[in-house]
């Protein structure tokens, strides 16, 4: 952990450092290979932001997001989603696939629970994507520097001041995840019911896939890691496609939204980790001024 601290103090220092220089444009970046699952939207609103910025997007999905085997389940919970007293959605991931499955507006009797920023960014467009506004729904989100479960409980709790006790919850995902949050509205009493809007699937080793992944690690770039998952299906990649890790990735950089992720992507072999914020301005500063 040693050294995520030390990754992590030097992305606080250049926040600190450029904050006054903000906003800029500056050509000379790296580009940025977008690894999380590939959404309907062809540039989302964070993504126009850093593209807008003057970087060079490219796209290798690590992990691949498929239909629930048995969608049946979350077909009915979001048939009646009104009756729940709040709905979440466990990544930007899970909102998509939600509103892919909603029929309809998103109830004002349901509040939602948001892990994030990126979360955040995703439901507040697919509500203006369905004529929408964002004032017309209960919003809880943990903040950027606390987006986990920790961060979202600490707002929930400010939402709901008096308490979760007998609160009906819906939690939608991909398989699991955020099983502390999902006890610990539990232990406060709520009820609790969990839903798979999607599942994840590692990409296919096949020769397009291959063949895309060498041409991508033909050019220094710098791969946004959003999720441990991903990583690893990105070392199954490496290991099918005959290459060293620590040869091909020396001269890539990777910018990992979590201490846990930084460390494991140190030992497959990036050249340079930092850890980084997932708000495209923080994005934007790590490159420009990295």
């Amino acid at each position: 952990m040693g050294k995520a601290r030390k990754l992590c103090s030097i992305s606080c220092k250049w926040s600190e450092k450029i904050d006054q220089a903000w906003p800029i444009r500056v050509p000379a970046m790296l580009p940025l290979v977008i690894t999380r699952p590939a959404v309907d939207f062809q540039l989302d609103a964070r993504e126009r932001e850093l593209h807008d910025a003057g970087i060079e997007l490219r796209r290798f999905p690590l992990i691949e997001i498929m239909p629930p085997r048995d969608p049946e389940p979350a077909l009915q919970a979001l048939a009646v989603l009104h009756t729940f007293d709040c709905a979440i959605p466990v990544s930007p991931t899970a909102v998509h696939a939600t509103f892919r499955m909603l029929k309809g507006p998103w109830p004002a009797s349901c509040a939602v629970g948001l892990i994030g920023p990126g979360s955040r960014a995703v439901f507040e467009q697919a509500l203006r994507l369905r004529n929408q506004q964002l004032e017309s729904v209960r919003l809880a989100s943990a903040p950027a520097d606390a987006a986990e479960s920790e961060g979202l409980w600490v707002s929930l709790q400010a939402l709901r001041p008096q308490g979760w006790a007998g609160a009906k919850v819906l939690l939608l995902r991909g398989g699991s995840g955020r099983n502390w949050l999902a006890d610990t509205l539990v232990a406060s009493g709520a009820l609790v019911q969990f839903v798979d809007v999607y599942r994840r699937e590692s990409p296919p080793a096949d020769a397009a896939t291959l063949s895309a992944l060498r041409t991508l690690l033909t050019v220094p770039s710098a791969w946004l890691l959003t999720a441990s998952e991903g990583l690893l299906n990105f070392q199954r990649l490496l290991a099918a496609g005959g290459l060293q890790a620590k040869e091909v990735l020396a001269t890539q950089r990777a910018l990992v939204i979590h201490a846990r992720i930084a460390e494991a992507a140190a030992a497959v072999g990036f050249g340079r980790v930092d850890v980084c914020s997932p708000e495209p301005s923080a994005i934007i500063r790590a490159l420009a001024f990295g």
